[in-house]
Parts: C-alpha cells; sequence; structure tokens
C-alpha cells in the first residue's frame, strides 16, 4: 500500500455509525457524513464511492496533498450528525466538510461547521434559503435546489406542447413544494393525485387518469411507492401509457433496475446521463462499475465532480498557507471540473450548471439508462443569488469552442 493511500484510509470508517479519527500526519482533513442507512442509503453511498474513485483516479492525494478522509454515517438523525460533526472538529482540524443529507439537517450543521472554521460543501439539495438570505461564506453546493429542477421541468413540459397534466405524488410537504416550483414553469392544467405515504396499490389512481386522459403525468413519488406507479401503468396500458415525466431525483439507477423495461421511455431533465461523450465521464463509469460491482449515477457522479473540485482549488491555493480564507477563494475562483462538463460557482456559492433533456431507453446490455434528447438549459442559475449578501467578484465562465 503507497504512503499517500495509507493517508486516505486512515482516517476512513465505513461501517455504519462508525467515526474514526486520522491517523499519522497529514496535510489536511476532510470529512463526509451522509445518510449511508435507511431509506435512500444509496443516494449518499453512491457519492462516497464516486469520490472514493475520483481520489484513486487523483493516485492518492489531493491537490498534491496527503490528507485524510474521516465518514460518518447520519442515519437520517438530526443529533448524529450534529455529534458526528462535533467529534471530527473536537479531534482534528477539519478543512472541508462533505454532506449528503436532508436540507434540513445541512442546514442544522452549518453554524457548528462556521464557529469551526471548516467549509462545507453539499452534494445534495440544501434549503432554498441558503441560496437566497441565509447564503454562507463557508458554504458552497454542487447541487441544485429541488425547486430549480421542478421549474425546469414545468418549463420542459410546457415546451413540448403539454398542455393537461396529472401530478402523482404523495400528500407532504416536500410534494407540495414541488408542485409549486413546477406551476412556475408549466402554465397548462394542473390536477394533483395525491396518495398515503406507503401506498403500494395504484390500480384506482390509473383508472382515474385513464378517464382524464391527460396529455402528460409527472411523478412525484419515489422509492418503491414509484417502482409501483410505473410498473402498474405499464401493465395497465402497455404501449398506449401516456407520456410520464418526473424530477432528475427520481429517475435514478436504483429505480431504473427496479423498474425494469416498465420504465423505458420515462423523461426527465437532469444535468447528467449516461451517454454524455467525455473521456472523464466515461471512464468514471467503467472503473465505478469495475470496482463497486454496479453502474454509476448521477450521485455518484457529482461526489467524483466533488473530489476533483477539491483537487483543483488546492492545486490553485497556496500550499504553505492552507487556511479557510484561502480555501474559499480558490473554490470561487476554480472552474470545476466534471463528469458533465466545467461548471462554475455563482455569487451564493451554488454551481451554475448546464440541464440536459433525458429519456430512458435500453442500452446494449438490455439496461435502463437516460439517453440525452438535448440541451434544456445552459448556464442555470437558480434564483436566489440576487438575495444573497454576499458580494464578490465571480470569474468569467469560460470560453466555449
Amino acid at each position: 500500500m503507497t504512503r499517500a493511500w495509507r493517508g486516505v484510509l486512515a482516517g476512513m470508517a465505513l461501517c455504519a455509525g462508525m467515526w474514526a479519527g486520522v491517523a499519522g500526519a497529514v496535510d489536511l482533513t476532510i470529512g463526509f457524513i451522509g445518510d449511508l442507512s435507511g431509506p435512500g442509503a444509496n443516494v449518499a453511498q453512491d457519492q462516497l464511492d464516486g469520490f472514493r474513485l475520483a481520489i484513486k483516479h487523483l493516485g492518492g492525494r489531493i491537490g498534491g496533498n496527503e490528507f485524510g478522509l474521516i465518514v460518518a454515517d447520519g442515519r437520517h438523525d438530526a443529533k448524529l450528525t450534529r455529534q458526528a460533526l462535533d467529534r471530527m472538529q473536537q479531534n482534528d482540524r477539519l478543512e472541508f466538510l462533505l454532506v449528503s443529507l436532508s436540507p434540513s439537517h445541512i442546514a442544522q450543521l452549518l453554524a457548528p461547521a462556521v464557529a469551526g472554521k471548516t467549509l462545507v460543501i453539499s452534494l445534495n439539495s440544501p434549503p432554498a434559503s441558503m441560496a437566497g438570505r441565509d447564503c454562507s461564506p463557508s458554504f458552497f453546493s454542487l447541487a441544485g435546489l429541488t425547486e430549480t429542477m421542478n421549474d425546469l421541468s414545468g418549463q420542459y413540459l410546457q415546451q413540448r406542447g403539454i398542455k393537461t397534466l396529472v401530478v402523482a405524488g404523495p400528500d407532504t410537504p416536500a410534494s407540495r413544494a414541488a408542485l409549486q416550483a413546477l406551476r412556475r414553469g408549466f402554465k397548462g392544467d394542473i390536477t394533483e393525485m395525491t396518495s398515503r405515504r406507503g401506498e403500494m396499490d395504484f390500480s384506482s389512481n390509473l383508472r382515474t387518469i385513464r378517464s382524464a386522459a391527460p396529455d402528460a403525468v409527472y411523478l412525484l413519488h419515489t422509492g418503491g411507492m414509484a417502482v409501483n406507479f410505473i410498473r402498474q401503468s405499464a401493465e395497465m396500458f402497455g404501449k398506449d401509457r401516456f407520456p410520464l415525466f418526473g424530477p432528475p431525483s427520481l429517475i435514478d439507477q436504483t429505480l431504473l433496475a427496479a423498474s425494469g423495461p416498465a420504465a423505458l421511455g420515462i423523461g426527465s431533465i437532469g444535468f447528467w446521463s449516461e451517454d454524455m461523450d467525455s473521456p472523464v465521464n466515461r471512464r468514471m463509469q467503467i472503473d465505478f462499475e469495475s470496482d463497486y460491482g454496479r453502474m454509476a449515477s448521477a450521485y455518484a457522479a457529482i461526489g467524483y465532480d466533488a473530489a476533483m473540485l477539491l483537487d483543483s482549488a488546492l492545486r490553485a491555493a497556496d500550499k504553505k498557507n492552507i487556511g479557510e480564507d484561502v480555501l474559499r477563494t480558490a473554490l470561487r475562483r476554480v472552474e470545476i471540473p466534471s463528469t458533465h462538463g466545467a461548471a462554475h460557482f455563482d455569487s451564493n456559492h451554488f454551481a451554475i450548471q448546464t440541464y440536459v433533456a433525458r429519456q430512458v431507453v435500453q442500452d446494449a446490455r438490455d439496461r435502463m439508462v437516460d439517453e440525452q434528447r438535448g440541451v434544456f438549459a445552459k448556464d442555470v442559475r437558480d434564483g436566489h443569488a440576487g438575495e444573497c449578501p454576499m458580494r464578490w467578484t465571480i470569474e468569467p465562465p469560460p470560453k466555449g469552442p
């Protein structure tokens, strides 16, 4: 084992709920707190594994620095996530913290992270207020806001000529917020169809949809509810099924694998797809599947991108003075190298990204994957940057070909 890999692995605790300090001399320490167990654990696990793969591609160092990585499972528990951060900061100088948590838990970690002079990089969508009035010089987000993606989806449906839309989802605050954002982009008629959480039989809903004959259905169910809705709609309607769309958070590899051919044709808007033709994206996917035995996802891509971002920022920083202000400035100025093309941070520290239209197809190995249907929106800002009190000069975006 190389010295560099000893530095990486010394601080890594991969068992759920475990925590370990960094052993040996390292140049900097990075923490990862994610919900690695319980519902939706595949999200944080893919992000962590994508990060680890990028470290392997970087030769075990970040920006030429030997570092320690501390991993903690938040278990969807605000108290546990706070305890994990406290222990990280008490035992080690924590330069960066990567978070893969629910929006409310992301927000709750910010104040103690700032107090400990730790820069936080979110891999999941945080609360919208953190892009606006509650923005922070110590907080960066590689993930777009959930409301932005639903707004873009509404715009896409509008441009597709959809006039009548059924929105099917659970009766939860998150679904209501998603519907509100969807309405900003979509101006046609919307019929809401809510179900109890945990509902698995959608036959009645589907019969109602058949009678209503909408132009399309927008699906806000997640997990097993989404899989059952997709399968049952395919069984009931066959090739005559209504066009089905959803937010990018719905159309991930876990859902596609569970839904099988029933998922064919589902449309979405996203910042990444499997067929993005770049050497970085191809290498990431091939090696991810080789190392972890499963297909890479958009979550794996964002974890991979996080490591590449830190590598670029640290290479641009003053290595003799790796302090909070130096690292913040480096993050602000760096062009984010990513699996889906270069991006950069807006004045509120949220990534400005390009989104593509996607549709689920079957690849050469009979797997369900997203395939691009063209660029939908370039250099998308989240709409809250003007509310953020931070003021700094944004580097000009990279010039296109």
